[in-house]
């Protein structure tokens, strides 16, 4: 592998995890600022609504009695760390994208647990009676990144 495809992997890696950390923040940042908090669910459409969730827990608010929420973001940096490696292990462009998603989300909700000691969620989806757990710009990052990171292992061709 050429020198200058490397490092093009590598800008695109840097470039997709700050972005993703930079646009959860950030969003994170009006949804309190604009004290989402402090009005009922302010409608997009029909199935979305902006809301204000401090999630205190893992995915879906488990665990949120415990008050772990600090603990649980320094696991995330832990993680964090283990995604690293894999991303430096990784030859396939596709592969560094999707970990650079997970990474960018995990470093994401790992600032507001370790910062806010919670994280704060604030897209709510429903369709007809199902309604979704509000989440955020991280989970919708780590949810994508895995999606096409485990397509990838499932389907990998072996060589």
């Amino acid at each position: 592998m050429k020198i200058s495809e490397t490092l093009n992997k590598e800008i695109v890696v840097i470039l997709i995890t700050c972005l993703s950390i930079f646009t959860d923040q950030i969003t994170k940042y009006l949804a309190i600022v604009y004290k989402l908090s402090l009005y009922p669910p302010f409608e997009i459409f029909s199935w979305l609504n902006l809301v204000y969730v401090e999630n205190r827990g893992i995915s879906f608010g488990i665990l949120s009695k415990l008050n772990i929420s600090f603990y649980l973001g320094l696991v995330s940096f832990l993680i964090s760390f283990y995604i690293i490696y894999l991303l430096n292990k990784s030859k396939k462009l596709v592969e560094k994208i999707a970990l650079s998603l997970i990474l960018g989300g995990a470093i994401g909700n790992g600032l507001d647990r370790v910062i806010r000691e919670h994280v704060v969620d604030f897209i709510d989806i429903s369709l007809n009676n199902y309604h979704w757990p509000a989440f955020n710009i991280a989970d919708s990052s780590i949810t994508l990144g895995g999606i096409v990171y485990f397509w990838l292992i499932i389907f990998k061709k072996n060589h």
